[in-house]
């Protein structure tokens, strides 16, 4: 037990020691290396001169991956949660634990001999290994509590969305069939247009000639300037009322310490008497720490 939770501290709290910080930044820079690598072994070029190379890196950095794996799953049963085999099922289906999952999964399906696009693609996780990082876990809750605050919003919004793009698909299709039947040839080639129109962006590869056409393209691409704001606006809306919880909650927190030792032994005393050259001073309030004996009159 003890050398899980010793374990346990130096992969999943950085701070708790200095081997600690040191062997996760380590783990950071061979996740940092892999994903150079695999970006690199994508140019052509290098990949004809740097091949083995590029082989022989992976064949380093992803059997320390699969180690480290094991080890974090080991560990995770230091925390009452991932104890017993509910635990370990918990801790299996987490969202870091499948991420690291699914970063090593393509290396040893590959060496095992399944080889296609798709398990290639997922080397591509390896990325996301990089928000174990406690402070963009916290910005990840952070969104987290955004998207669920705005979920019903969000919902609202996708649905008068998709209705618009399908009745502009049956409009455009209805007039602009008969005068380019290759171009809008059926109500899916029209949809990708609606698409690309309402979202403002007009890749050109499908564009209306007909008065009528050209004058709902105008018209739906302005209303898609202000259409397409909204999410953004409620997003941002809800980011800065998140972040300003989270401040006073520090702030709170910060408070409830105290400002010479750090110590949460820090406790207020309603309406205490003091004396001073033996005369007695009423106070509203005073802040004691148990631990430095700090004292602060509070108004």
């Amino acid at each position: 037990m003890q050398l899980r939770s010793k374990l346990y501290s130096l992969l999943e709290d950085p701070q708790s020691s200095r081997s600690s910080f040191y062997l996760n930044i380590f783990i950071y820079g061979l996740i940092i290396l892999s994903i150079l690598n695999l970006m690199l072994s994508t140019v052509s070029e290098y990949q004809a001169h740097y091949a083995e190379l590029f082989q022989s890196v992976r064949n380093i950095i992803m059997p320390l991956f699969i180690v480290e794996y094991i080890l974090r799953f080991y560990a995770s049963g230091h925390l009452q949660k991932y104890k017993g085999f509910k635990g370990k099922l918990r801790y299996f289906f987490s969202f870091y634990a499948l991420v690291d999952l699914l970063s090593i999964l393509p290396y040893i399906l590959i060496n095992i001999g399944f080889n296609s696009s798709f398990i290639r693609s997922l080397r591509l996780l390896r990325i996301f290994r990089l928000f174990r990082a406690k402070k963009y876990a916290s910005f990840i809750k952070l969104m987290k509590n955004i998207l669920l605050n705005i979920k019903e919003e969000m919902v609202v919004l996708a649905f008068f969305t998709v209705v618009i793009l399908m009745l502009l698909s049956f409009s455009i299709f209805e007039i602009e069939h008969e005068a380019q039947p290759k171009v809008f040839s059926d109500i899916f080639q029209t949809l990708w247009w609606a698409v690309a129109t309402l979202t403002t962006v007009g890749y050109g590869d499908m564009y209306p000639i007909t008065p009528l056409g050209k004058l709902i393209t105008g018209t739906i691409s302005i209303i898609g300037i202000a259409f397409i704001a909204i999410p953004g606006g409620m997003f941002a809306s809800e980011f800065i009322s998140q972040l300003s919880q989270k401040k006073e909650l520090e702030m709170q927190e910060d408070s409830l310490r105290c400002p010479e030792c750090n110590s949460p032994d820090y406790f207020i005393l309603k309406q205490p008497s003091l004396y001073l050259d033996e005369k007695e001073l009423q106070l509203s309030s005073l802040k004691i720490c148990k631990d430095c004996n700090y004292a602060r009159a509070l108004s």
